[in-house]
């Protein structure tokens, strides 16, 4: 199982590292993608968002959480058998408050770079309700999703597809539980942002291939994330409303914005996701 090692902190430079050790055998390789896995973003981005915490609140000296994610780029795919550096930095500090560069690093070169904000500002007291999607008819069944997306078990994050417009958006959900072999034998308090966020990508993604009869589903690379606003901590037990919107669709990426919500309430805020087919299985590909 993917393990993180903490090997060095330096209170007095503000920064922190860890160690990411990526194996074959990690259950992300059964989904995304089989035969040709890829350590995917979400969960690199779920890794700095957690150092990023750690060294805020041991900076201000007071329990931290993630508010923002600025920007997160993923220059290169991480592989089974790297062993990635994680790096974080306080570049700037604010009454209760930090901004932080995180980067993600095999053999010293920069794979993903994020600017996250942290802050010390207590979450929502009351707790967001669990609620069941309505039973109105569905366009798609998770079988039926199974035929658009690359995703496998247990990275297809992604439920039902409730309805979608071909080229403009989408409304989707995902049921989120403490069971799901992603988190480990110790599931944290609250799910992951990365996973939602990821429930949200898939389903941008379902609706770009969803409005497109000439290409049939391919691997995904994210590019880039950026305008996230984490809002609240997303309780388990519950179903997550995923509303995407196409901002720009090209010949091999798609510009995708959108929310995940909780009932009517939005807990994270996406201002755009740049997802890529990989060229490895694009169509017409010669690699």
């Amino acid at each position: 199982m993917t393990r993180l090692a903490d090997i060095s902190q330096q209170p007095q430079d503000a920064t922190s590292h860890e160690t990411l050790y990526v194996s074959g055998g990690d259950l992300f390789s059964l989904g995304h993608y089989p035969g040709n896995p890829i350590y995917p973003g979400v969960l690199l981005l779920d890794h700095l968002l957690q150092l990023s915490v750690k060294l805020t609140s041991r900076t201000l000296g007071m329990a931290a959480s993630a508010k923002a994610v600025d920007r997160i780029q993923f220059l290169a795919p991480v592989l089974p058998g790297d062993v990635v550096s994680l790096d974080a930095s306080i570049k700037a500090m604010d009454a209760g408050s930090a901004t932080v560069t995180a980067t993600a690093s095999v053999r010293g070169e920069i794979h993903a770079r994020a600017t996250i904000t942290c802050g010390c500002t207590p979450p929502a007291a009351e707790p967001l309700p669990s609620l069941d999607m309505p039973d109105a008819a569905q366009a798609l069944s998770h079988r039926d999703i199974a035929r658009v997306l690359p995703h496998r078990y247990p990275f297809l994050l992604l439920d039902r597809i409730h309805t979608y417009r071909a080229g403009a958006s989408i409304r989707a959900s995902k049921v989120i539980h403490r069971d799901s072999p992603l988190l480990g034998r110790n599931a944290p308090a609250n799910y992951p942002s990365g996973l939602a966020i990821e429930s949200l990508g898939q389903a941008g993604i379902a609706l770009c291939f969803l409005s497109r009869s000439d290409v049939s589903p391919a691997d995904i690379l994210l590019g880039a994330i950026s305008g996230v606003e984490l809002l609240r901590p997303i309780p388990f037990d519950t179903v997550l409303t995923l509303e995407g919107r196409i901002e720009r669709l090209l010949d091999n990426a798609m510009v995708l914005s959108g929310a995940v919500l909780v009932g009517q309430e939005p807990v994270i805020r996406v201002g755009n996701l740049v997802a890529m087919i990989d060229q490895r299985h694009a169509p017409n590909s010669n690699t």
